[in-house]
């Protein structure tokens, strides 16, 4: 299974501001739609996913979340990534009676089925930094978002 993303299929959004996590999650797989990258359905499914199996993680500083839905929805492997000037609140991916006040969400849309799982533990990596995630949302420019995860999700080779 190769999971390397390059550059042209990984889509970052700053100072995004929504009242809630459906908003966040409307816009970021709204992006992945409009660029050919997954199925229309894609949008239903990431929602209705979220619902069923959270995707918030814990962390000591800054919260992410991985939503993701199912590969046969994903028309070419992308990542949409989201950094909110405030949280909102996702329930967590351990106990979904949880809340946790995400900043970053990190959309996965694979097409491996189960990609998510080896890009999980990438993104536990990223989660174990406090200062990369300082770094994710204080960044002043798309670029400096793109080189603080270059290390963790992001190589010069193709999401096959």
């Amino acid at each position: 299974m190769n999971l390397e993303l390059c550059y042209e299929n990984v889509f970052v959004f700053r100072d995004l501001e929504f009242s809630n996590s459906i908003e966040a999650l409307n816009f970021l797989s709204s992006k992945l739609y409009e660029k050919g990258y997954v199925k229309k359905e894609y949008q239903i499914a990431i929602i209705e996913r979220e619902k069923k199996y959270p995707t918030a993680l814990p962390s000591v500083a800054i919260k992410i979340a991985i939503p993701h839905a199912t590969h046969t929805l994903v028309n070419k492997a992308a990542l949409s990534i989201g950094i909110l000037k405030s949280p909102v609140e996702f329930r967590s991916m351990g106990d979904s009676n949880i809340k946790l006040n995400v900043q970053i969400i990190i959309m996965l849309a694979l097409k491996e089925p189960h990609g998510h799982i080896e890009m999980l533990q990438r993104i536990v990596k990223l989660i174990k930094n406090p200062e990369a995630l300082k770094l994710l949302v204080n960044a002043s420019s798309i670029e400096e978002v793109l080189n603080t995860l270059k290390p963790y999700l992001i190589n010069n080779k193709q999401l096959s």
